[in-house]
C-alpha cells in the first residue's frame, strides 16, 4: 500500500502542535525550578495565589523577590502593582497585600535565601515569560491558518472534532495534524494502532511476555491529547454534574474490575 502524503495544511498544523507541546514542557520544567526556589526561600508565597506564574504573581517576585524586601517595600506600592494586574479591585490588592506580608515574615523566620536564590528565581522568571510570548505567538498562528482555510475540508473535520464535549481548539488542531487524513486509514482499528492506543505484549528474542499494555508505537502527541480528552470525558462540572455522563458511567464500572489507569485506557 502507497502511504498518503499528509497536506501542506496538515504538516503546518503538525508542526506547529509539535512545537506548541515543546514550549509546554520547557515552561513546565522552569515553572517546577521556580517552584523549587521559592519552597526554601518563600515557601508561604506559594499558596497567596491561584497560581504562581499568573502576570501579578510573576511581576511581585520579579520587583521584590525576597521576604525581606517585601517587608521593606511601601505598602500602597505594592497594592497598587496588584491592582494593575490583577484588576480585582482595592479589597483584593489588599487582602494580598496582608497575605503576602503574613508570609514574608514567616519566611523570614523558617525560610532560608541567599542571592544566589533571588538571582535564580528572577531567571526562572525571565524564562516563563519569554516562553509564554514563544507559546502565544505559536497559538496565534494556529488560528491564522485555520481562519485562512476554513474551506477546507480538513478545517471542517477540525470545527467537528471541537464539538466533541471536552475537546478545544488545540485539541482538534492535534488531532488533526496528526491524523492528516482520515482516507488513510480504511478501519477503525487501523487509526487506533496509529495512536499507539492497541494491545502489545512484549517479546524479545525467544521471551514473550505475559503481561499486555498499550503498544505506545503511534503519535505520543495523538495520545497525549486523548489522554486529556479522556480525562475531561469522565470528570464532572463544579456543581457536580458528569460531563460526558455515557463515558463516565462506562469508567466507573471498568473501575470495579479493573484498576483506574487500565479503565481510563479502555474510555
Amino acid at each position: 500500500k502507497v502511504s498518503l502524503m499528509p497536506s501542506d495544511l496538515a504538516l503546518n498544523c503538525r508542526n506547529l502542535c509539535h512545537k506548541y507541546y515543546y514550549l509546554m514542557d520547557n515552561r513546565s520544567a522552569y515553572v517546577n525550578k521556580l517552584q523549587g526556589e521559592l519552597r526554601m526561600a518563600f515557601p508561604q508565597y506559594l499558596g497567596i495565589f491561584s497560581k504562581v506564574t499568573i502576570n501579578t504573581s510573576l511581576t511581585l517576585l520579579e520587583t521584590y523577590t525576597s521576604p525581606s524586601a517585601f517587608i521593606e517595600a511601601d505598602k500602597q506600592e505594592i497594592i497598587d502593582s496588584i491592582k494593575s494586574t490583577a484588576r480585582f479591585g482595592l479589597t483584593y490588592a489588599q487582602n494580598k497585600y496582608n497575605a503576602i506580608i503574613r508570609a514574608a515574615n514567616e519566611a523570614n523566620e523558617f525560610g532560608y535565601i541567599i542571592d544566589s536564590n533571588i538571582k535564580r528565581i528572577r531567571l526562572y522568571i525571565s524564562f516563563i515569560r519569554k516562553y509564554d510570548e514563544e507559546i502565544n505567538s505559536i497559538l496565534e498562528a494556529m488560528h491564522e491558518l485555520v481562519n485562512a482555510n476554513e474551506d477546507t475540508n480538513f478545517v471542517k473535520q477540525i470545527h467537528l472534532i471541537e464539538t466533541f464535549k471536552g475537546a478545544g481548539f488545540l485539541s482538534a488542531v492535534s488531532l488533526m495534524g496528526e491524523i492528516g487524513d482520515f482516507s488513510a486509514f480504511s478501519k477503525s482499528k487501523q487509526l487506533f494502532a496509529y495512536f499507539g492506543l492497541d494491545p502489545a505484549v512484549k517479546q524479545s528474542g525467544k521471551f514473550e511476555g505475559s503481561k499486555i499494555q498499550m503498544s505506545k508505537r503511534g503519535s505520543a502527541v495523538a495520545r497525549r491529547v486523548i489522554h486529556t480528552l479522556t480525562l475531561q470525558s469522565i470528570g464532572t462540572s463544579h456543581t457536580g454534574e458528569a460531563k460526558n455522563p455515557v463515558l463516565r458511567d462506562y469508567y466507573r464500572k471498568k473501575c470495579e474490575s479493573k484498576p483506574k489507569l487500565v479503565a481510563m485506557g479502555a474510555v
